[in-house]
């Protein structure tokens, strides 16, 4: 009778060790499962789309859209716009000279841009980086607002080495970024001729911008 029960007990032993594992396959292809997301997400591409405001470099208006490995990646690389109107504000002072005899609209500046962030500080919250755009450009110029026919175009590539920082709380979805730097014209440089004076295009002039960033 004692050799019974105690083989008994053993088959129960057994019994009760096989009903654990058993239970624990699914907790444990749900870890691996919930792993393999977490490593999916943290491989998964991120769109950054960032809209800026008037600028210092002439624009009314501009948009870069960037492409990342992970929104947290530090390399970002894409495309940048920006436009702008007529006016002889302190932007379009600091792009021409003689600013005074006529007003200067930015056409249309296109590019493509790159970002590199330098560190993560406050937890990722504050992210100082470097950033170079290389691009095209067209301005016009014009004498007054009652002679609109007599216009005057210079086209232009630009290089802009830039150093700036991002804000993105929380999740980092959506934050603020903000730019600062020296740009640099060269090619078709010459002075737009209007009938009040003459505009000069600066070769090196400053660049400083805001910006709404949103992370996709």
């Amino acid at each position: 009778m004692r050799v019974e029960s105690k083989r008994s007990m053993r088959w129960v032993k057994a019994a009760v060790a096989v009903g654990v594992s058993l239970l624990s396959v699914p907790a444990l292809a749900q870890d691996v499962g919930r792993s393999s997301t977490g490593q999916e997400q943290q491989r998964r591409g991120a769109f950054l789309l960032e809209l800026q405001p008037p600028a210092l470099d002439g624009s009314l208006y501009g948009v870069r859209a960037e492409v990342a490995a992970s929104k947290d990646a530090r390399l970002a690389f894409g495309l940048m716009g920006r436009a702008g109107g007529w006016n002889r504000s302190l932007g379009a002072k600091a792009r021409f000279t003689g600013v005074q005899g006529g007003d200067v609209k930015l056409n249309f500046g296109v590019g493509v841009d790159g970002r590199y962030t330098l560190a993560f500080l406050a937890d990722g919250t504050v992210r100082p980086f470097l950033g170079m755009a290389v691009g095209y450009e067209e301005f016009i110029a014009r004498a007054t607002v009652a002679s609109p026919d007599a216009k005057e175009y210079t086209t232009t590539a630009f290089l802009e080495p830039t150093l700036g920082v991002m804000w993105r709380p929380g999740t980092g979805r959506v934050g603020l970024s903000a730019r600062a730097g020296p740009g640099f014209t060269f090619t078709d440089v010459r002075t737009l001729q209007v009938s009040t004076g003459n505009l000069g295009l600066r070769t090196v002039y400053p660049t400083a911008s805001l910006g709404l960033l949103v992370v996709l």
